[in-house]
């Protein structure tokens, strides 16, 4: 399977989201090309339309976004990895969402949904997962931006994966803590893998935060 990887984390490989997007992978028997925004030349979209009007397909911008485009295109499996930055993503990884925006087109059409849409791979024909990490205690009320970002962009089927706590990960004192989190993480790629879908077993463990929420205030603030 061609699997792309576009990283958010200005931390690379170090950071919690790939670590859980490896154990992903990892359960899925898969490897992935990565892609890492923060070392990408991709700058803002400007809102020209070229890429709707003038060259439709094609960037105005002459930058690294037209060859992570074609890579965006060829893969049978997107996963936007990512750590939630004020409620949504950093802006290097915004900046390559938004100019994706050259695989849609201008024209519009009310969908199943009753929302109005640009055709593109809101449809879900390209087939998405997020896996979203933050310090925050809670996955309600943290996440849903990015969750809804993504699954209005590239289909309502999207899976995702929302992992609060996770500065876990980052101290050598409770790193051990989120084992089973990446197990439960490893077990989802394996189920995606042969069913195309995250059970609700197996997402409800990675829904629910590894330490209670007063002793994760207390951890955070101590530190």
């Amino acid at each position: 399977m061609n699997i792309l990887v576009i990283n958010g984390s200005p931390n690379g490989e170090r950071s919690a989201t790939m670590r859980i997007t490896n154990a992903f992978l990892e359960g899925m028997g898969e490897t992935a090309e990565v892609i890492d925004s923060f070392k990408a030349d991709v700058k803002p979209c400007r809102a020209c339309f070229s890429c709707w009007f003038r060259t439709p397909g094609v960037c105005a911008q002459k930058d690294d976004m037209a060859e992570i485009l074609k890579k965006f295109e060829a893969a049978d499996l997107v996963i936007w990895s990512t750590p939630v930055y004020c409620y949504s993503v950093p802006s290097g990884l915004k900046a390559i969402m938004d100019r994706t925006l050259s695989t849609c087109k201008p024209s519009l059409y009310v969908g199943d949904d009753g929302r109005v849409h640009h055709p593109g791979y809101e449809d879900g024909s390209k087939k998405t997962i997020l896996i979203a990490s933050g310090a925050l205690p809670d996955v309600e009320g943290n996440f849903d931006g990015v969750v809804f970002q993504v699954k209005h962009m590239f289909g309502s089927e999207s899976e995702a994966i929302c992992c609060a706590e996770a500065s876990l990960f980052m101290s050598k004192k409770t790193r051990d803590l989120m084992n089973p989190y990446l197990e439960a993480a490893k077990k989802a790629g394996a189920e995606y893998k042969e069913t195309g879908h995250i059970s609700e077993e197996t997402r409800k463990i990675l829904d629910t935060p590894v330490i209670p929420r007063d002793e994760f205030i207390t951890y955070t603030n101590g530190r």
